[in-house]
């Protein structure tokens, strides 16, 4: 059942992107004032490209993530945008993570390698939530591998969900001028730094409760 209404998601969003295709070249060609006017005209399609549009970014990584959030945070305010880019980011990787897992398995496992899904099933969680809120690794690249190996997809998807909750926080302050991209990636390597290194105490604590439980019931 998933696979069918994996692949019936898949078809339906390709259609919507030939349909559209006037308005995905603006966004492609960043016409962000055409773009944002039409948009705002018409609630419903913008509910749906921008879904679409952070479908595609997931995807292939092709579209720039601040220009999705630029035209979120334009038509619906800082919160708004921030929460519905933030949103369709995680049901988005949920999709792609599915398609990878049930209709693409044995194309992504040769196409990305031994090292890549090796990476992501050792390191797991960890692996995804680094990947999103320091993102050195391309979006897609962590949606397909994680799809492809046996990463649960209650960790993906919290992991994702946790991840971008703090880097879409920081990439919604750009358009208002709040924060630079410089001072932007200067600000999540602090944070990811800081969480590695809470989640190195984490990791020393339960190993030493993990150790004594051991020697009491040795």
């Amino acid at each position: 059942m998933k696979k069918i209404l994996t692949l019936i998601g898949l078809l339906v969003i390709a259609i919507f992107i030939f349909t559209n295709a006037e308005l995905f070249t603006l966004i492609w060609k960043s016409d962000l004032d055409s773009v944002i006017g039409t948009l705002k005209e018409n609630l419903p399609l913008t509910f749906i490209v921008t879904f679409v549009l952070m479908f595609v970014q997931n995807s292939f990584t092709i579209i720039p993530l601040i220009l999705l959030l630029t035209i979120n945070v334009a038509i619906f305010g800082f919160l708004y945008g921030y929460l519905w880019s933030w949103l369709t980011s995680v049901a988005a990787s949920g999709l792609i993570f599915y398609a990878a897992r049930n209709w693409f398995q044995e194309l992504l496992s040769k196409k990305l390698g031994k090292k890549w899904k090796d990476n992501v099933e050792e390191h797991g969680f960890m692996y995804v939530f680094t990947g999103r809120i320091f993102p050195l690794i391309p979006t897609s690249l962590i949606n397909l591998a994680a799809g492809v190996s046996s990463v649960t997809f209650k960790d993906f998807l919290l992991a994702t969900a946790l991840g971008n909750l703090i880097y879409f926080f920081f990439l919604s302050l750009i358009p208002y001028g709040l924060l630079t991209v410089e001072m932007n990636q200067y600000s999540l390597a602090a944070l990811a730094l800081l969480f590695l290194l809470l989640f190195m105490i984490y990791k020393r604590v339960k190993k030493k409760k993990n150790l004594r439980i051991f020697r009491k019931n040795r």
